[in-house]
């Protein structure tokens, strides 16, 4: 409990000692040292507080004067710091039966939530309610995170979908902690099911097209839809592809593109996207200006159709069939082709152009520190940096004295 004494020296030292610079007492009885007038300071911890201040003292037997009632009672008011008094057992949660807990999140999630999701949690919930009925709960609190791990183990699903199953469990149980429901969230520390093919695919869905890649797809477009039975022909997938790589907009947002979003005198897109909610502007240059505008006319102001359907799955869905035949159709490919590498080809690309970081994560509506974590490889800025930092750690380091090695015939 012990506190510390030491000067703090001011920028008007009278001994013309560094500001900021701090001498203890042992220090200024040694020969030599000049003697000033700065403040002495006292730090340390009195009753579980840690503080640093100044006892307005220059002499070290007055400041020690200053501290010793301090040290005597443990307080760094003086005076004896009162016991404690006991803190209240934390009363019992509220109990609530699992069908009125599921019924309140659903009500509340669902105001601000979009119509897929609020599908993918409803269904999440009532597998959570079979497997409760199973087990004989009625009680939300008589889960625990052991009934969360059989729960998560009983799934039949892909490793991609597990992940994002367990985050809405995780999400649900939290919710019902919040709300007195139960005295801790079961799904806390279940880890997330994992499995080394899952990691790989989630990595490769990062890698965007190379510029053969994208030209091989266009060459394959008017060989796609030839038939007379289609009604979406190459020259619909051209475009597609052309919108989804010059803007970086998501499946989801340029299949439901209406031509009001771009303005079409300058080719700006001022667009709300639909996943994250976000406002993401964007231009695209006159010569797919011009399709858009065609392909309006042609079919409506929804360019890649309207929808009776307010489903994003069932609307992806389509065009995601639509480019799996026409990647069959060009492939073999290296890496699994999906549409969202086109959003990281689009990051690709301007990134390789110079454009900063935190520009293009206002491009795609993203973060920054998101924008370093998965398109590192393609800042130009970054690499520059990297190597010299290398060259200048490596620029004085020992080197072998290089010898010419005759070898024996």
């Amino acid at each position: 409990m012990g506190l510390n004494l030491y000067r703090r020296h001011r920028r008007d030292c009278k001994a013309s000692h560094p500001e900021e610079h701090l001498s203890s007492e042992f220090d200024e009885r040694k020969k030599g040292w000049k003697r000033c007038e700065c403040p002495i300071f006292v730090s340390g911890t009195l009753a579980r507080k840690y503080r640093r201040q100044s006892t307005g003292k220059w002499e070290w037997e007055d400041a020690k004067t200053v501290i010793a009632p301090l040290e005597a009672t443990g307080s760094w008011t003086g005076e004896v710091t009162p016991k404690p008094e006991p803190i209240p057992e934390k009363p019992a949660p509220h109990r609530k039966p699992i069908t009125q807990a599921t019924a309140a999140f659903q009500s509340e999630f669902g105001e601000h939530a979009a119509v897929a999701t609020q599908k993918k949690y409803r269904l999440m919930l009532n597998k959570l309610k079979d497997f409760s009925d199973q087990r004989g709960f009625v009680m939300i609190d008589q889960w625990g995170p052991s009934d969360v791990r059989e729960f998560r183990s009983s799934w039949n699903v892909s490793p991609q979908t597990a992940p994002r199953r367990m985050s809405m469990v995780r999400a649900f149980f939290e919710y019902c902690h919040a709300n007195e429901w139960m005295d801790r969230n079961p799904a806390r520390l279940v880890k997330n099911p994992r499995s080394r093919d899952a990691s790989d695919r989630r990595g490769e869905q990062k890698l965007p097209f190379s510029d053969d890649e994208i030209k091989c797809m266009y060459e394959s477009c008017p060989k796609y839809g030839t038939e007379q039975r289609f009604r979406w022909k190459g020259q619909d997938l051209a475009d597609f592809i052309s919108l989804s790589l010059y803007t970086g907009l998501r499946i989801s947002d340029v299949a439901q593109f209406h031509i009001d979003r771009m303005q079409t005198d300058t080719g700006e897109i001022l667009i709300r996207t639909t996943k994250a909610g976000t406002h993401v502007y964007t231009w695209v240059p006159p010569w797919l200006q011009e399709r858009i505008k065609a392909r309006a006319k042609e079919i409506g102001p929804f360019i890649f159709g309207a929808h009776q359907t307010k489903s994003l799955e069932v609307i992806t869905d389509l065009w995601r069939r639509k480019l799996n035949k026409l990647w069959e159709m060009s492939g073999p490919w290296k890496v699994k082709p999906t549409p969202h590498r086109f959003r990281h080809t689009f990051a690709r690309i301007v990134l390789q152009r110079g454009v900063s970081v935190r520009d293009v994560a206002d491009l795609l509506g993203n973060s920054e520190p998101m924008i370093r974590k998965h398109y590192a490889a393609w800042i130009p800025e970054r690499q520059q940096r990297l190597t010299q930092i290398l060259k200048d750690a490596f620029a004085e380091k020992p080197k072998p004295k290089l010898v010419t090695m005759r070898r024996k015939r």
